[in-house]
């Protein structure tokens, strides 16, 4: 039974529309963290011509050629699209789901309507990691950003729970070019 169906205006549905719409086929408590869900959609439309596009395109993407899906970090959700179906984790309930489906649809028409001005990378991508960020920062320990520690600040920035900016020390001369690194892999 299908719990909610988004879908756009069929009036304007053309050849850069990718993605018409999804149906959200399952809700249930998310293993990672209880509080949160997991949500299992239908992608109405087959959408893998548009992943070697995204990976060009989309920073904290996470692209298999192999597995043929791609993974987005959006703050603590993890949503995984395959060619006709998106699994997201650390969700908060069906609204939620909804709104991250509607920007997943609106990203790949986006960028399938302007797939002939980006060249498509078809090489594995994989997430920025804890220790990619941690190697970037200080590592002071001082805890000036409220962490005890710059590999428990790393984390918090992964999930998007913190700015760059609550890092006075990002702001020295000393550590400019891995903020500006930072601030690049972050966006």
């Amino acid at each position: 039974m299908a719990l909610s169906v988004l879908s756009l205006d069929e009036g304007n549905v053309s050849d850069d529309v990718l993605l018409r719409g999804f149906t959200i086929i399952r809700v249930i408590d998310c293993i990672a963290d209880p509080s949160k869900n997991r949500i299992v959609a239908e992608l109405w439309d087959e959408v893998d011509a548009v992943f070697p596009y995204l990976n060009s395109v989309v920073a904290n993407l996470m692209y298999s050629p192999a597995g043929n899906c791609v993974t987005v970090k959006r703050g603590v959700r993890i949503p995984t699209f395959y060619p006709h179906m998106a699994v997201m984790a650390k969700v908060d309930g069906e609204e939620d789901a909804e709104a991250q489906l509607r920007w997943f649809q609106s990203l790949c028409n986006d960028v399938w309507s302007r797939r002939d001005e980006i060249e498509p990378c078809y090489e594995r991508r994989r997430q920025l990691g804890h220790l990619d960020v941690y190697y970037l920062l200080p590592r002071l320990n001082c805890g000036d950003c409220g962490e005890r520690t710059c590999m428990a600040f790393a984390f918090r920035l992964l999930f998007g729970e913190l700015g760059l900016d609550a890092c006075p020390h990002l702001a020295e001369a000393d550590h400019a070019e891995g903020a500006r690194r930072l601030a690049e892999l972050l966006t």
